[in-house]
């Protein structure tokens, strides 16, 4: 008798729901408080108000001035004649060109450099650490620390190249930065250097592959190199791709390192858009220096969607 008044009393309790918790079968979330709801919003209002303040208000400012004719004061909107003007420029376009060349130098050297040392430091031979740092240095120095630099490296006179190559019975006479068939090469050769942000990332990422990948691996009687190819550089293919669209968004907007080593020149031969715009800038066409931000804005959007595509970037492994 007792026995069968417990086991009722269990079944009737069990079947009663917990306070706060659903039955099983129900759909939807809990509903949550008004309270709790003010709470978040209030919270969000600062995050909010910093986004509009530094990047929705100077964003449609950009938009709005680009199709305008606006010195800093007076405001006359002219349609479409700043990219009129900007497509019959032969300037603009060598900018652009230039631009694209170095966005594209700088993934072609720093991502296989990056990677490469990655990979190799992330086995952790005798003395990665000190490697590391010595590779991730020129990372944080800033551009135009950077830029000075290699100036006295590229010098004409007393440069370090010149001073080798005349050491080694070569001609050691040329002004790299200043000669229109070398300056935009030289300006490149800045890129070799700046390979520790790649390296770093792709340390990370080796470093979070499971290492029961790599014993499976072994287990089948896979070579360090198969090892490598097969396994590691498919699983950064992900990284890969967010370093190549970082270094791409970083390189469209070059402006430092070229304004202090050439200026854009000779004869326009290094000038980037960044570099174009600032020009117009300081002729006081603030309007037609914003449409060419447009473009340099534009021009990021179709890279990222590009890569992004190829490279699957934000879909994991």
């Amino acid at each position: 008798m007792s026995t069968a008044r417990c086991r009722r009393r269990s079944s009737s309790t069990g079947s009663r729901p917990m306070p706060g918790r659903r039955r099983a079968g129900e759909v939807g979330a809990a509903p949550i408080p008004r309270g709790a709801r003010r709470a978040v919003a209030v919270s969000l209002l600062p995050g909010a108000a910093l986004f509009a303040t530094f990047f929705l208000v100077p964003l449609g400012v950009l938009l709005v001035t680009a199709f305008s004719r606006w010195g800093g004061l007076e405001l006359a909107w002219t349609g479409l004649e700043n990219y009129r003007r900007m497509l019959s420029d032969p300037v603009f376009f060598a900018a652009l060109g230039n631009t694209l060349f170095y966005a594209a130098a700088a993934v072609a050297v720093q991502v296989p450099l990056g990677v490469a040392a990655g990979m190799v430091l992330a086995l952790r031979p005798r003395g990665w650490e000190a490697f590391r740092t010595v590779i991730f240095v020129p990372f944080v120095i800033s551009g135009a620390a950077y830029a000075l630099v290699f100036s006295m490296f590229y010098n004409a006179r007393a440069g370090l190249l010149n001073n080798a190559l005349a050491a080694l019975g070569l001609p050691g006479d040329r002004d790299w930065l200043f000669d229109t068939t070398t300056a935009r090469w030289a300006v490149a050769g800045t890129f070799v250097f700046v390979v520790g942000f790649v390296m770093v990332l792709v340390m990370a990422e080796i470093a979070a592959i499971p290492d029961e990948v790599y014993e499976a691996a072994q287990i089948d009687g896979a070579s360090s190199w198969r090892q490598a190819v097969h396994i590691t550089l498919p699983l950064l293919r992900t990284v890969i791709g967010t370093v190549i669209l970082i270094r791409l968004l970083v390189d469209i907007g070059m402006f430092d390192v070229v304004f202090i080593l050439t200026a854009g020149g000779p004869d326009n031969a290094t000038a980037t858009l960044a570099l174009y715009a600032y020009r117009a800038y300081l002729n006081g066409e603030w309007g037609y220096a914003n449409a060419v931000g447009s473009t340099i804005l534009v021009v990021g959007m179709v890279l990222i969607v590009a890569v992004r595509r190829l490279f699957r970037v934000g879909e994991g492994r």
